[in-house]
């Protein structure tokens, strides 16, 4: 049985997290803004911008596609919480001001004129001298790619880090102090000399970005402005060019997410957020310059205890196949992580990314007069979260049926007040009942573990059931889940006819009145097990489903939600979920 000694008690129980919840943001990559000089059709990809915004401001008023499988198509898109840039936001390192080399000085650093197309695109406030369309959602998170660090070409002289009259970086290092400034002043407040000019445009926290205690910092070589971002059911770590570069003196970060990684556990949902790809490294012929298999591999490695669910990322202009399996090299070898890549920018490409608690959808789009087009799509499973759907996966004979000859009893099965349900299953009627009947059972305990006991069906039998007759037949099993919501506990569970189904139900009481109600899930579609025939190849698996004990799974979770589903081919199993 499992140990429940630390299960909440009814007056300090933490209210539930609503997996229902979702968060959506979009994700960009490769806006990657030209000098005017070098740019073969001048301002093109400033107007491409505009025009990708444009669409884009119209998403929160729109709807999810239908047609690509994903869980919310047809559904209201709703509020966008945030952006996240898959770096190259310039393409030669936001390109050269001698006036903020030499006259301006903060606040009124501007950056080159790669950078400040840039910051008219996207940064909220920002005086917009190029006439182009502010992609209205806040707030934003930038970060860096390969083009805003590198160039071809080199200013006459280097950063002006003010230190003493004369302290100029390399001519080469420019682009680097340029936009690690840009990334502080954005997300800390502070830039060059490490002195506040204003309040952040998007702030994060100083714990969770990788920078000088409380302060940011202009200089690429003293901190990897690395930072994590929580959005409520992921957190989102944005690496820049790619986790672990210490390319030109760059200071990797690694130990600052080890820690991070290690703070939020190894249940906690993450999405990284980076330039490169995961699919292409130098050695396999990727874009150079690129990372290589080492490179990456150190990455992947330092990842692989974690519940990470999607890469994103640029680099690569075109976009990448959905989904783009990559192998993570763990404990266990068959373990993939969706790579997305929805294309550049600057093509008006996109992606929008919806996360719950259990699911992932990711859809890619493109622009064109304005009007976005969705070119491909999917749902991706959420492995853990703020809950977790436990399951039993034992073969053995703890079963019965067929159901053909079995009828559902819907009476309620009940947790006696002051105890918590802490193992769930299905159950045959036993006599003096009749001993045809699918039922629930469950195992209640106190707060402290002590008292278990186990609760059935009681009471009249009566006609409390479905069908009349001829069993379940021709009657199917509801699949979808029925989850408790936020700020309530599960207090009891039953059986409810759902037209032709079996569906089961939850008896929740508010936490906060007391008030007991009774829950169910009237989503139709194809929730139910394979097959014509309704229950009649189907079997009733009875093991019981408990709180887990695994070392990476807390210790205080309690029952927030159920579920049935199709065991192997012909058994009808529980999952309950803890959170």
């Amino acid at each position: 049985m499992s140990d429940v000694s630390s299960i909440p008690s009814a007056d300090n129980i933490a209210p539930a997290v609503d997996p229902a919840a979702p968060t959506t943001f979009i994700f960009l990559a490769d806006p990657q803004q030209y000098r005017s000089d070098n740019d073969p059709s001048p301002n093109y990809r400033k107007i491409s911008c505009s025009d990708l915004n444009d669409a884009l401001n119209t998403l929160d008023s729109a709807k999810w596609p239908t047609g690509f499988g994903i869980s919310c198509g047809g559904q209201a898109i709703g509020g966008i919480s945030s952006v996240f840039f898959g770096g190259d936001m310039c393409q030669t390192g936001g390109d050269h001001s001698a006036d903020d080399q030499f006259s301006n000085k903060p606040p009124t650093f501007t950056g080159g004129s790669e950078l400040v197309k840039a910051r008219s695109l996207y940064q909220r406030g920002f005086k917009n001298s190029q006439g182009v369309t502010l992609l209205k959602y806040d707030p934003k998170y930038f970060g860096l790619g390969n083009h805003d660090v590198q160039s071809q070409y080199t200013p006459a002289i280097g950063w002006y880090k003010g230190r003493w009259s004369g302290d100029f970086s390399l001519p080469s290092n420019y682009w680097r102090y340029q936009m690690w400034n840009f990334i502080s002043q954005m997300h800390t407040g502070y830039h060059q000399l490490l002195l506040p000019d204003s309040n952040a445009i998007y702030p994060i926290d100083w714990q969770n970005i990788d920078s000088e205690i409380g302060k940011g910092t202009y200089a690429y070589d003293d901190y990897s402005l690395n930072y994590v971002v929580d959005l409520g059911p992921v957190d989102v770590f944005q690496l820049h060019v790619y986790g672990g570069d210490s390319d030109n003196d760059r200071q990797d970060g690694i130990g600052w997410l080890q820690g991070k990684l290690a703070d939020r556990g190894q249940t906690r949902p993450i999405i990284i957020v980076q330039h490169y790809l995961f699919s292409e490294t130098v050695e396999n012929g990727g874009i150079t310059p690129c990372w290589t298999n080492a490179q990456r591999d150190r990455l992947l490695n330092i990842l692989s205890p974690y519940n990470i669910i999607g890469f994103f990322v640029g680099h690569n202009h075109g976009t990448g196949l959905l989904p783009n399996n990559i192998p993570v090299p763990t404990q266990n070898p068959t373990r993939n992580v969706p790579e997305f890549r929805p294309g550049c920018a600057f093509n008006q490409n996109f992606a929008l990314v919806r996360v719950t608690p259990s699911t992932l959808d990711v859809m890619y789009g493109t622009a064109a007069n304005k009007q976005i087009s969705w070119t491909n799509g999917g749902t991706f499973k959420v492995p853990f979260a703020n809950q977790i759907w436990e399951e039993v996966s034992d073969w053995n004979n703890n079963y019965f049926g067929t159901l053909k000859s079995i009828y559902v009893d819907t009476r309620r099965v009940r947790c006696p007040a002051g105890k918590f349900i802490i193992s769930c299953g299905l159950k045959r009627t036993v006599s003096p009942d009749p001993t045809n009947r699918l039922t629930w059972t469950l195992v209640v305990a106190n707060s402290d573990g002590t008292g278990q006991q186990s609760i059935n069906v009681s009471g009249d039998a009566g006609s409390n059931n479905f069908p009349r007759t001829g069993g379940m037949s021709r009657i199917y099993v509801d699949l979808a889940p029925v989850v408790c919501p936020s700020g309530s506990a599960v207090v009891g569970v039953f059986f409810w006819h759902k037209e032709n189904r079996a569906a089961p139900g939850l008896v929740v009481r508010n936490l906060a009145t007391g008030q007991e109600t009774e829950i169910t899930n009237a989503t139709w579609g194809d929730h139910f097990p394979t097959g014509g025939d309704g229950s009649s190849h189907i079997y009733a698996d009875t093991n019981m489903v408990g709180r887990p004990t695994r070392s990476d799974v807390p210790a205080n979770l309690y029952m927030g939600g159920i579920a049935l589903y199709q065991k192997g081919g012909n058994r009808l199993g529980v999952k309950v979920l803890y959170k």
